[in-house]
């Protein structure tokens, strides 16, 4: 007697967690939902045909809901009974596929990241969409999509301050639309049609992040981020990344995304893979004696179980969100005057004005902010192993932070 498997919920589905490995929830007569490794929720249906296996997709959760899945399943079965592989049917016609806009950005995701995106690009874009688009209009079939629609995401991203990510969800989104329109999944790049100059969405380039620089409200912006663990109930993750961003000024991503596998204790230096640079190269940064001394509180609670120095209280298997830091010091009451990137620009200010204190040059400082030369023929010339400037970086950096703890 045939083995019953017991048919899946949405409950079942929607509280499925991650594990180390991909695995399977089966819903019956073939149907079953693959929960990966980095939390994507994918039906796949497997079947028998001219006395051969075979296994199809029938696209991502929650796109693809648990009844439009059964439905499918049903169709399917129809063709495999009338001798029709469906693998080929779908090549042919998208007939019974869903074209909600998350299915569609999420198939086009995936092929970008197989043919053109890093892991890194693919997790940065697509947690965009996650955070700001799939709530909005991730159900919503693509075709009914409108201009209003994208316009209220824009909106809100505006009154959130959150002008790079308005940009990019943007940019992203105009080619999902064109990688729709080529495959007749709607008949035209609506948003081609809006014009950006009445927004905020190409201004981000030419928007100079706040920053402080000046000595005292450095002063008090430090003493803040001191106080913020008492002043407010906030994860580990969070308090102490905000204390350690003063010290290391790298770029919010890293910082959030920095990996115990980057950290040499030995040496004392952040090492950050190409992949993960906006310059593609990778970059080495000496910790002070301060940033070390931070590193060394979270490592109780996040270095045995996950890879990630600064894990979201939500699940270990991510880094904390984008918005953590920005929320932390808009609490602070920093709104409009400092930002996580700004701490680049406070490093850079008080670094430049202060050389004839420290003794070291515009070239060390840059490389400390791992920007690129931005002398191309000097660059051609200036291909030096991570290494180059590193104890020239390792005095700077030590000199800063005692600068820094010299205000408080």
């Amino acid at each position: 007697m045939a083995r019953m498997t017991k048919p899946l919920s949405d409950t079942e589905i929607k509280t499925a967690k991650p594990k180390d490995k991909n695995y399977k929830l089966s819903d019956g007569q073939g149907l079953y939902l693959v929960v990966k490794k980095n939390g994507t929720k994918m039906w796949r249906f497997d079947y028998q045909l001219n006395n051969k296996r075979k296994s199809m997709s029938f696209g991502i959760y929650p796109g693809v809901t648990l009844k439009n899945a059964r439905e499918i399943r049903e169709k399917t079965k129809t063709l495999i009974i009338n001798k029709i592989d469906p693998i080929t049917e779908k090549k042919k016609s998208n007939s019974f596929n869903n074209v909600s806009f998350f299915n569609i950005c999420e198939t086009w995701f995936d092929l970008m990241r197989k043919k053109e995106w890093e892991e890194t690009t693919y997790n940065k874009n697509r947690n965009r969409f996650l955070n700001h688009v799939y709530p909005a209009i991730g159900k919503m079939e693509m075709k009914e999509v409108s201009r209003k629609d994208i316009l209220k995401i824009a909106q809100k991203l505006e009154e959130l301050e959150y002008f790079e990510v308005l940009s990019r969800v943007i940019n992203t989104m105009e080619r999902v639309y064109k990688y729709a329109v080529s495959y007749e999944i709607v008949e035209h790049n609506i948003i081609a049609d809006i014009d950006k100059r009445a927004t905020r969405i190409n201004k981000s380039s030419t928007t100079h992040l706040p920053a402080i620089t000046k000595p005292n409200e450095i002063k008090n912006l430090m003493n803040d981020i001191k106080d913020f663990g008492e002043l407010y109930n906030s994860d580990v993750s969070t308090v102490l990344a905000l204390e350690l961003l003063p010290y290391v000024f790298l770029r919010p991503y890293n910082i959030r995304h920095l990996e115990w596998t980057e950290i040499n204790y030995e040496k004392n230096y952040i090492e950050i893979p190409a992949n993960k640079m906006k310059t593609k190269k990778d970059f080495v940064l000496p910790l002070s004696n301060q940033a070390k001394a931070i590193i060394e509180k979270i490592k109780p609670y996040s270095y045995n179980s996950s890879k990630f120095v600064f894990p979201s209280p939500t699940t270990n298997l991510k880094a904390i969100s984008d918005a953590t830091l920005n929320h932390a010091l808009k609490k602070l009451g920093y709104k409009n005057k400092h930002c996580p990137h700004g701490f680049r620009s406070m490093f850079s200010t008080t670094a430049h004005e202060h050389i004839n204190k420290h003794g070291f040059n515009s070239d060390i400082i840059e490389s400390c902010l791992a920007h690129a030369e931005r002398n191309t023929v000097k660059s051609a010339y200036n291909r030096e192993s991570t290494s180059k400037y590193f104890q020239e970086k390792k005095e700077l950096v030590q000199w800063y932070a005692d600068w820094l703890d010299n205000l408080i």
